[in-house]
């Protein structure tokens, strides 16, 4: 996800939060990308050094793959891991992981995992030979309507030496500089950007965790302008009467109008026309997002059978 890194806000771009480019008008890559989408990879072919998203191959031949400052290979990229794409005509020029946690593994079983004191159910994800005690992983994934995470994906992560993880604040305590994200507590040593800081905004951090306790050297808040004129992959977690206003991912507001186009396959496999009625809690979709008057709004929604 892009994401504004507190201490250049207002001049960076988003998911996963992640992102902490500062928006420099001379990164060639941000010049030439016109298309950015937000979600899984699909699948990843090394032999011709491409990936795939929402039905999509991209050259990532001379992407720049990172999560926040931590380089990445393309040989590091997995199905069901969540990015934030920069692409055109074709060719993608930035990937940017988006792990919800990033972190040495303290304990592991066929229920459950813990990072950064932060215990996370799975269904048998981390059956991998590689996801052990004292090894590091990333999770993938999202809340749901009853903010719990679901984790859609658990893959090693010995590559990344920092720490990340990503959460709603809670406790914030502005005099001793900490907050809480669910049940792990964390210290930000990134005094300048504490005034962005609140109870109830989603932040990611990055930094190291040891003895119970998260010290962040940088702490990304979430911006609307994060997923402006972006297509972004979610799970309906919230949804009111009118279906004017949903929450995807457990984190993100979207303004539903007269003006949002719906769409969905037939049963031959085509893209057609359709309404609001495709709107309901746990329901999977690609929205092409605007940035309306500070509020994001879905200029399309369209439903996506895969429903893995």
């Amino acid at each position: 996800m892009k994401k504004i890194a507190i201490l250049l806000l207002g001049t960076a771009v988003l998911t996963g939060c992640g992102s902490d480019d500062s928006g420099d008008s001379g990164d060639s890559n941000d010049q030439r990308a016109s298309s950015s989408y937000i979600g899984a990879i699909e699948s990843v072919d090394q032999s011709n050094n491409s990936v795939s998203i929402s039905s999509m191959s991209l050259d990532a031949t001379h992407a720049e793959i990172k999560l926040n400052d931590m380089p990445i290979n393309l040989i590091d990229l997995d199905k069901g891991m969540q990015a934030d794409i920069e692409y055109d005509h074709g060719v993608a020029y930035e990937i940017e992981l988006e792990p919800i946690v990033v972190g040495e593994v303290s304990q592991v079983s066929t229920t459950d995992i813990t990072i950064n004191g932060q215990v996370f159910k799975h269904t048998d994800l981390a059956t991998n030979p590689n996801i052990t005690v004292n090894k590091r992983a990333m999770l993938f994934g999202y809340l749901n309507d009853s903010k719990e995470w679901v984790i859609t994906a658990i893959y090693n992560a010995d590559f990344l030496p920092n720490d990340v993880h990503e959460g709603i604040v809670s406790d914030f305590n502005q005099a001793k500089n900490t907050f809480k994200l669910n049940s792990t507590i964390v210290h930000s040593t990134d005094y300048d950007d504490l005034n962005e800081l609140r109870n109830g905004v989603w932040v990611e951090v990055e930094g190291t965790y040891s003895a119970n306790k998260f010290t962040a050297i940088d702490v990304d808040v979430e911006d609307v302008s994060d997923f402006s004129n972006a297509e972004v992959e979610g799970r309906v977690t919230a949804l009111n009467l009118e279906k004017t206003l949903m929450t995807l991912n457990g984190r993100t507001e979207v303004t539903i109008t007269a003006n949002t186009r719906f769409i969905k396959e037939n049963e031959l496999g085509h893209d057609v026309v359709s309404d609001n009625s495709l709107l309901e809690l746990g329901a999977k979709i690609d929205v092409d997002l605007i940035n309306k008057n500070g509020a994001l709004e879905a200029t399309e929604i369209e439903l996506d059978n895969d429903n893995d």
